[in-house]
């Protein structure tokens, strides 16, 4: 059709256009980060579409449910969803209906406007963090530093809340290992416009007691590939941590680096789940020094959460169940396990939650966010018990 076009051609654009002659049955396919990464991640625009009764099909959907989890064969999969989400302005997003069958995730859409964006969930691309990052540092409690540089020679930004002191605690947040997983982004984006409220009497006592390091993208060279899971190199990041190479993996071995150097009594990995209706906290409960002091501060940890906003649910189970023993190479394990203190996950869902079903937008970018807003609430309830 002439003046219509898909493409994933686009800032975190990711899509494989293979038919867009007919409105009617628009043909694509997702692209992989390698031959091994369970796929989900697209972002794609189209336009010239505004009226036409449209329907979208994944043809390759089916690969990622054949490559899920060990142990999750009995719960719902990630294309067993609310449906795809859709923007006309890239700020407000909303639902369009979508169903999975014989291997093709199908969603269907008429577009009031003539450029219309989908994706598996809202990006948050290096532009926006980086636009981030420098607006938060005219603030006199922050301090960014660049850690190192990866791969594809993207700086590896650590921002610093705070100044050191004696028995000051040292906080962790990070987000983007896996740079599809947006909603991490929009997490501490939430966390840090929080923290920047020196006037909140709770940032300004955890001040007093904490100094709060912040790594906004551990992926920037996937995130600028728009990958699912992988970095430049092909590698996941959160399966790195126990050996890290500083030329295959460098994000990692350069964050360990200077959790080493500063030190680490909390911290959390933020991460988001696709096939999860809630969002879900994973703690040291598996690691080789698990003690009853552990699991106590991440049951005080769950319970403050679970006071301060229903957006955390607690009694819901990881699907397929916990392993017998951590996998020391994921971030959260090694952090918990090498500095003896509470690292959680922080797994949030690309679907919904339980407790709350919105149709119009299903887990957004706005929960998400105000969701980070919770954090420091969290951390003060802690604080005092971490050491």
């Amino acid at each position: 059709m002439k003046g219509v076009s898909v493409s994933g051609a686009i800032p975190e654009g990711s899509i494989e256009v293979v038919s867009a002659q007919d409105p009617g049955d628009i043909q694509l396919r997702l692209l992989k980060d390698d031959e091994l990464t369970v796929m989900f991640y697209y972002h794609f625009r189209a336009i010239g579409l505004r009226g036409s009764d449209c329907r979208f099909r994944i043809i390759n959907a089916g690969e990622s449910v054949a490559k899920r989890l060990a142990g999750r064969t009995d719960d719902e999969h990630c294309w067993n969803t609310p449906g795809a989400m859709a923007s006309y302005d890239l700020t407000e997003w909303f639902r369009v209906p979508g169903t999975y069958e014989d291997g093709v995730y199908n969603f269907s859409h008429r577009p009031e406007h003539d450029i219309c964006y989908y994706a598996s969930w809202p990006p948050y691309g290096l532009a926006r963090i980086h636009r981030l990052v420098a607006k938060i540092q005219s603030f006199p409690h922050v301090r960014v530093s660049c850690l190192g540089r990866t791969v594809d020679g993207h700086d590896l930004d650590l921002i610093t809340l705070g100044t050191s002191g004696l028995n000051k605690r040292a906080c962790w947040i990070m987000a983007r290992q896996h740079p599809s997983e947006s909603m991490s982004s929009f997490f501490v984006e939430g966390f840090l416009e929080r923290m920047l409220e020196t006037w909140d009497p709770v940032v300004a006592a955890l001040l007093e007691k904490a100094v709060f390091y912040v790594v906004p993208s551990m992926n920037p060279d996937g995130t600028q590939r728009a990958y699912t899971r992988n970095n430049a190199t092909g590698h996941n990041l959160n399966r790195a941590w126990q050996e890290p190479d500083p030329k295959q993996t460098p994000e990692v071995f350069l964050v360990r680096q200077a959790m080493e150097e500063k030190g680490v009594d909390f911290s959390i990995d933020c991460h988001g789940d696709r096939e999860l209706r809630c969002n879900f906290l994973g703690g040291p409960l598996e690691i080789p020094s698990k003690s009853p002091r552990l699991d106590g501060l991440f049951d005080t940890l769950k319970d403050a959460w679970a006071s301060i906003t229903p957006e955390y649910e607690r009694g819901h189970p990881y699907p397929g169940g916990p392993p017998a023993e951590a996998d020391l190479s994921m971030a959260w394990n090694w952090i918990a396990e090498r500095f003896n203190c509470l690292s959680v996950l922080l797994e949030q869902p690309f679907k919904d939650t339980t407790w709350r079903t919105d149709p119009v937008s299903g887990w957004s970018p706005q929960r998400s966010t105000a969701f980070g807003g919770t954090l420091p609430s969290v951390l003060y309830k802690i604080i005092d018990q971490l050491r």
